[in-house]
């Protein structure tokens, strides 16, 4: 995790960590990248005995600048206007569409008056992440701000010179970097400024200023304090670094490019506002399946979906065990979800035992979704995922009765883990019914069904097989599997180069399909008697 350390070897006692998330549509699961890799380096700092707080911002000042998917005509009207000033959608909690959008990712609703939403814990609660919320209206109500916009406002030739330089973009002689508010619309996205005379500037509301938004055609003069109006968002990213004191923050690869976002606001802040720049953790994408997603088109799980689904421990771990710089494409499916588990059991052991792997602990203790010092006993018993879904979706069986018909007492870990898994096998079963379908076991009256479907060697292979697993002394995963191949070969079926005729003849009569989860461990979590029944 050379990552973590690089960036806080050096960093003073006092660490101050920062993200932000414009609220301008439900958040996809790409956007919980950044907030896990700076919840990682807030805990690291932490147990070095830092002062590290992680602030997150509602960056709720920026324009509405297109259509969230699936609102219709809702937000037209509204293009242009700060997203604080937006009404928010239909069906979700929140005064604003910055309110409802920020409150459903993170789980942080500032001013929201519905008395029924109660306390339930929000995303980043079960995430377990301990952040500092803050809003860029009230930063910029506030009057925190109003120093850094002068200071800008004065430099303006400064700041068209390093836009010119470092990107290629000119502005207009008369541009000033300040989006006021118009006092007639309402709108930000479309106003252009002028003439600063130390205590106000000129502005019009343009109707052609941008192609998404049209303004009124209002020209006046106001203050540019006291929230009136924001800084370009370049000059916003400088100016939280000087007001905060960051140390350290991420952003995607997008914006760390070279002559992209970060350069540009890191000049304006050495140039201009004389403020260190923090240090930077560039990251890679974060998709499911290779799902290019977009919260305005609706493609893609959103993040407080994948929240529910996913353990949180599991959902940090898939996240963070992953370098920054390299891009991650998880699969949620049965096979990916099974292996993740897998994994991650492997990990939890490594940093539970005497002589952890190198890296192990650190890695567990990022992932875990409640800090700690102490890492608690990994479970033994832990029945592979696809196992778990197989049994999950039949509505005759109690889990937790079957465990206890197989003879194992659970510690209550043990027992908590195994309902982390079953809840997330019935949420994809909800979610993803053709995907977890697959791994439905069939009852017996259907089983018997599917023997029309097998030839003779494949009906002399399962007697076979109920022979042998009979006979079995101990039953346990890697047992029972070679006790498959054996009765395979005992019949003439080569087990390796003809998987498919005899594995096929296993998962005919289980799953009524040719696929299904690893044989020997799905058959030692049924159980012996379930076995030997169906295989009779």
């Amino acid at each position: 995790m050379t990552w973590i350390d690089k960036a806080l070897d050096g960093c003073p006692q006092q660490v101050v960590i920062n993200d932000s998330k414009t609220p301008s549509g439900r958040a996809h699961v790409g956007s919980l990248r950044g907030v896990l890799i700076h919840d990682a380096l807030a805990r690291m700092a932490r147990e070095r005995g830092l002062d590290a707080a992680f602030m997150y911002g509602c960056d709720d000042m920026d324009a509405v600048d297109e259509i969230p998917f699936g609102t219709g005509d809702h937000f037209v009207e509204h293009l242009g206007k700060p997203l604080w000033a937006a009404p928010a959608p239909e069906g979700l909690r929140g005064d604003s569409m910055a309110e409802a959008y920020f409150g459903e990712f993170t789980g942080k609703w500032f001013d929201s008056a519905d008395p029924s939403a109660g306390d339930a814990p929000g995303p980043f609660d079960k995430l377990g992440v301990e952040v500092e919320f803050y809003r860029m209206s009230d930063i910029y109500r506030s009057g925190r701000l109003d120093g850094v916009i002068d200071s800008f406002l004065r430099a303006a030739a400064d700041v068209q010179e390093i836009y010119l330089r470092l990107s290629g973009a000119e502005r207009a002689d008369d541009w000033l970097p300040f989006q006021p508010i118009c006092e007639q619309c309402g709108r930000i996205g479309t106003t252009y400024a002028t003439d600063y005379d130390g205590e106000t500037v000129a502005y019009e509301c343009r109707a052609d200023l941008v192609a998404w938004a049209t303004g009124c055609g209002h020209r006046g003069r106001i203050s540019p304090f006291g929230g009136n109006g924001k800084l370009p968002w370049k000059l916003e990213w400088a100016a939280k670094w000087q007001l905060f004191g960051v140390s350290i923050e991420g952003a995607g690869k997008d914006h760390m490019a070279a002559s992209g976002s970060h350069e540009v606001s890191s000049a304006l802040a050495r140039q201009v506002l004389q403020c260190p720049v923090p240090v930077a953790v560039p990251y890679e994408f974060f998709t499911l399946g290779g799902a290019k997603m977009s919260s305005s088109r609706g493609i893609g799980m959103t993040s407080s979906e994948l929240v529910e689904m996913l353990p949180p421990e599991l959902l940090r771990y898939v996240v963070l065990r992953t370098q920054p710089r390299r891009a991650i494409d998880f699969a949620l499916d049965v096979p990916g979800l099974t292996k993740a588990f897998v994994e991650y059991e492997r990990l939890w052991r490594s940093a539970a035992g005497d002589e952890p792997r190198p890296n192990d602990g650190q890695l567990y203790s990022i992932t875990r979704a409640s800090p700690g010092t102490d890492v608690p006993p990994a479970p033994e018993f832990s029945p592979p995922f696809d196992s778990v879904l197989s049994l999950a979706q039949q509505p005759h069986v109690d889990l937790a009765a079957h465990v206890r018909a197989l003879g194992v007492g659970l510690s209550a870990a043990e027992a908590e883990w195994l309902d982390h898994k079953e809840a997330t096998a019935q949420r994809l079963a909800r979610s993803q019914p053709d995907i977890a379908g697959t791994f439905a076991t069939l009852d017996v009256a259907e089983a018997a069904e599917q023997r029309q479907n097998l030839d003779d060697r494949q009906s002399g292979f399962l007697r076979r097989c109920a022979q042998r697993l009979g006979e079995l002394s101990e039953w346990d995963a890697r047992s029972i599997q070679d006790e498959i191949f054996e009765a395979a070969r005992d019949v003439g079926i080569d087990p390796r180069a003809e998987a498919v005729v005899a594995f096929g003849a296993l998962y005919r009569v289980f799953f009524g399909s040719e696929t299904g989860p690893r044989a020997g461990s799905y058959l030692e979590f049924l159980g012996r008697r379930e076995t030997l029944q169906r295989l009779s």
